[in-house]
């Protein structure tokens, strides 16, 4: 190795270390660290109303995505984190498999019934939300269209780059999203609806938040997201938020370091949150939040919490967690990765439409088809191949192919289109 790459390696490692060091040391008896996957906005209400309790220490926040929480966690100098808060029950397996989370007992019955049945021993559920479709009324009335309102819609035609979404790979919650689409809708048809999807979109985000952000800067017109991040930002007047039908529940995690050195006042807080009082605060919409005891009849957002607690389209979360990999893998290899052939195949599709006046479902077939059958997405000998990097990465470039060989069958198609 060149003695400028060794210098600069080991320099890199000295940093690495001063860090991590630094974010160790910062650890102290009258403060709780949380480590969460929530934007700063989203937890500032809960946070306030906390530290205004009695004896309540001061909290501070360590913000990071799923992914990058994950390497923080694993890390044993990053031991001083208290609580973990997040939406996303894959984190939470992970930090369960890796003995990073402590146990919790003696929960409320409301919480319980929220949490997957592998995670009931290490986490509570304190708030919830649901899923819909964020839209910049603007950007609609400036193309003259109408605003959407279900999944189903998004695969307008017209809607061609106005779209944002994030990927399951950079965003637990977008993971849940599509995970709930295709356990409801089935696995072909979610499938077949998400490609039709990626021609109207503009990009993918990075962050699910930053979805949210680029629909109020006008960046995009709709975009499904979670509730909680279009809430925050409704107070302008140009932007709308709308349920989607079908939504399914999406949990707000709190779970204990196993190397807490606070956790009694770890347990406080989590007992603040599942309090009357603390319920409360769940329950002011600055939250963006609902709480998991049923709100009072009257209060305005009781029938939308009473809905989406009573969804008939709840998710399998053991499905969710055995097949993280593949699905997020999945999407990245049909969409993320390809998303300017996508876009390009279909503008070229809708504009034979257009020419002939007519559908071309033979032409859809072949831009929706999926190298993964039903039977395959929820068998565990297949999906299993994906804790294997050499049997994952056979899957991989076999995707690869297959993608290639439909867009060009696609492309031959409309060719021959008259």
């Amino acid at each position: 190795m060149p003695q400028r790459r060794i210098r600069r390696f080991a320099a890199s490692m000295i940093t690495a270390a001063v860090l991590m060091f630094s974010l160790s040391a910062t650890a102290k008896p009258d403060e709780l660290v949380i480590a969460t996957t929530f934007s700063p906005e989203a937890t500032a209400h809960i946070i306030s109303s906390w530290q205004q309790q009695p004896g309540a220490v001061r909290i501070r926040t360590i913000n990071r995505t799923s992914a990058a929480l994950e390497r923080l966690l694993d890390t044993p100098a990053l031991e001083d984190v208290d609580l973990v808060v997040t939406s996303s029950p894959m984190l939470l397996q992970h930090l369960q498999e890796h003995d990073r989370l402590a146990e919790l007992t003696d929960l409320p019955e409301v919480s319980r019934r929220l949490v997957p049945l592998r995670l009931r021993d290490n986490a509570a559920a304190v708030a919830f939300s649901g899923y819909g479709i964020l839209v910049n009324k603007r950007r609609m009335a400036e193309n003259n269209l109408p605003v959407p309102a279900s999944w189903d819609s998004l695969t307008d035609s017209r809607y061609q780059g106005l779209l944002l979404m994030s990927s399951p790979s950079r965003s637990d919650t977008y993971h849940l999203m599509v995970e709930s689409l295709l356990q409801q809708r089935g696995w072909d048809e979610g499938w077949a609806l998400l490609l039709n999807v990626s021609g109207n979109l503009a990009t993918i985000s990075s962050r699910s938040f930053g979805v949210a952000d680029k629909i109020k800067a006008g960046l995009g017109g709709a975009a499904p997201v979670i509730d909680n991040y279009a809430w925050l930002l409704l107070g302008d007047p140009e932007l709308a938020f709308n349920y989607l039908p079908d939504s399914a529940t999406s949990p707000t995690f709190v779970a204990i370091s196993r190397h807490s050195l606070n956790k009694d006042k770890a347990r406080a807080f989590i007992r603040f949150l599942l309090s009357e009082q603390g319920q409360n605060v769940l329950a002011d919409s600055s939250t963006g939040k609902y709480p998991v005891t049923p709100l009072p009849q009257g209060n305005p957002r009781e029938p939308v919490q009473r809905r989406l607690l009573n969804s008939p389209h709840q998710m399998d979360e053991n499905l969710v967690l055995k097949r993280q990999r593949m699905v997020q893998q999945l999407f990245d290899t049909a969409i993320t990765f390809r998303l300017t052939e996508s876009i390009d195949a279909w503008r070229a599709l809708y504009t034979a439409e257009a020419r002939v006046k007519r559908p071309l479902p033979h032409i859809r077939a072949l831009l929706t088809a999926m190298p993964v059958s039903a039977q395959e997405s929820a068998d565990p000998a297949y999906y299993s191949r994906f804790d294997d990097n050499r049997k994952a990465e056979e899957e991989y470039i076999r995707w690869q192919q297959f993608f290639r060989e439909q867009q060009r069958k696609a492309i031959s198609e409309l060719e021959k289109v008259r």
